[in-house]
């Protein structure tokens, strides 16, 4: 009986497990299942990752065929593609680059060497890659099949860019001497995909490179910009050029139904400098699309330069915190750049200094700038443009806009302004004596 208990009292000792000896267990199976499945999870990411990688070797090597299959190098271009192949895709980028006999790698608007072969480099990406996964390059050199240099010849390398910087393609080039040289047995082509273009077997001396697109004009406006290139027998010159689609900017002068110059400036600064359109107020502009815009000022702004003061008083910004006849002003101020993309288009506000003018008989209207009077702090203008109005009403009173400044208003009877006479104080609605008009952008603080 003694043993029989034994028996049964061990069985009791032993009976079940406690709580925490089940949550240490249940914590232990917990890490070693953790640790297998991201064990599975990392293999067979590796797994996929490993077949993509032999995918895109493929893809490389085909895309090395069709660029060597090309045969003549200056047709083979920048050029992204995708391509899907079981779910996953395929980023293909083809980037080439000069190779001049030095063995330098340029770019058509780059170097000074003779172009010897091109080189392909060959780049793919999928989707899904492993942060570890380098994608996969392969690169090759084209050789022309013909050959494109001479000795006692040389090469011009056009490079035509977008504002973005990529290559600005369909621009037509001509390439014509203008000191030495020979006429081009045939012009070259219009630039590719990568804005480039190429003139062969020149002949040295010195030549003029235009460039022309519809609808398209250069850091300066130009919508035939040309450069100056100097040819030696051996080498290439590169004439480089940023030339793009033209914005369209609708233009909004002073308040509407002020009467403007017949011959009115509107300045355009933008970080190119001023670029100033003549011959009266315009409804739109065509400019190059600069990312950060334009401010749009109506008269002819000239920067100051040593030795000369320039024109700045059109400017709004240029006049300073003052006080003015016992009246506080803060510093003059712009209106915000505006911007537009290419092709695309924007309204561009000019705004104006306006006053009225009355007349007693039928008379021309002539301005002409000149020194603010004494504490008016007007930066002035030493250019001194003058403008015209055109014929005023009989007995009349007009609105009448002119850029920011001080101003001489003179009426005359002939149109040419011969025999013309300053506008009294009277009719230019000023109390005492004086003839000049200020103009002022500023606001009371």
């Amino acid at each position: 009986m003694a043993s029989i208990r034994k028996l049964i009292d061990r069985a009791r000792a032993e009976d079940g497990m406690s709580l925490i000896e089940v949550v240490v267990a249940l914590m232990v199976f917990a890490v070693i299942s953790l640790g297998v499945g991201y064990s599975t999870i990392t293999i067979l990411k590796m797994t996929e990752d490993t077949r993509s990688r032999q995918v895109a070797t493929n893809l490389a090597s085909s895309e090395i065929d069709i660029a060597r299959g090309v045969q003549d190098p200056f047709k083979v271009v920048n050029a992204t593609r995708t391509a899907a192949v079981s779910g996953v895709t395929y980023t293909i980028v083809r980037s080439t680059s000069w190779v001049e006999t030095s063995g330098a790698d340029v770019a058509c608007g780059t170097g000074t060497g003779t172009l010897q072969s091109k080189r392909v480099n060959i780049t793919v990406t999928w989707t899904g890659m492993l942060t570890t996964t380098q994608p996969v390059r392969s690169d090759t050199l084209i050789s022309p099949d013909k050959r494109i240099n001479d000795p006692s010849l040389g090469t011009i390398r056009i490079s035509v860019l977008t504002v973005a910087g990529t290559g600005s393609s369909g621009v037509a080039v001509t390439v014509t001497p203008t000191s030495g040289g020979a006429a081009l047995a045939a012009q070259p082509d219009s630039t590719d995909t990568d804005g480039c273009s190429f003139a062969l077997k020149v002949a040295p001396g010195t030549y003029s490179v235009i460039i022309t697109r519809t609808n398209s004009v250069d850091t300066t406006q130009a919508t035939s910009p040309s450069k100056s290139v100097v040819v030696t027998a051996g080498g290439s010159v590169a004439a480089l050029f940023q030339y793009d689609y033209a914005a369209t900017f609708n233009l909004a002068y002073a308040t509407a139904g002020a009467l403007l110059p017949a011959d009115l400036d509107t300045t355009f600064l933008s970080t190119y400098g001023a670029y100033v359109s003549s011959g009266g107020a315009k409804t739109q502009a065509l400019l190059h699309p600069v990312p950060s815009g334009y401010a749009g000022i109506a008269g002819k702004y000239i920067a100051p330069v040593a030795g000369n003061a320039g024109c700045i008083n059109v400017d709004p910004a240029a006049w300073p915190e003052a006080t003015v006849s016992g009246v506080a002003y803060a510093a003059g101020v712009r209106t915000p750049n505006v911007a537009a993309a290419p092709k695309g288009s924007a309204n561009m506000p000019i705004p104006m200094g306006v006053m009225t003018v009355k007349f007693t008989s039928q008379a021309y209207l002539f301005a002409e700038s000149t020194a603010g009077p004494a504490g008016s702090f007007d930066p002035g203008c030493a250019a001194a443009p003058k403008y015209s109005f055109g014929r005023i009403l009989i007995n009349g009173t007009s609105t009448i806009a002119l850029p920011y400044g001080s101003w001489t208003l003179y009426s005359g009877s002939n149109a040419d302004g011969s025999g013309k006479t300053p506008l009294s104080a009277a009719n230019l609605g000023l109390v005492g004596a004086g003839t000049v008009v200020t103009l002022d952008p500023r606001q009371p603080k």
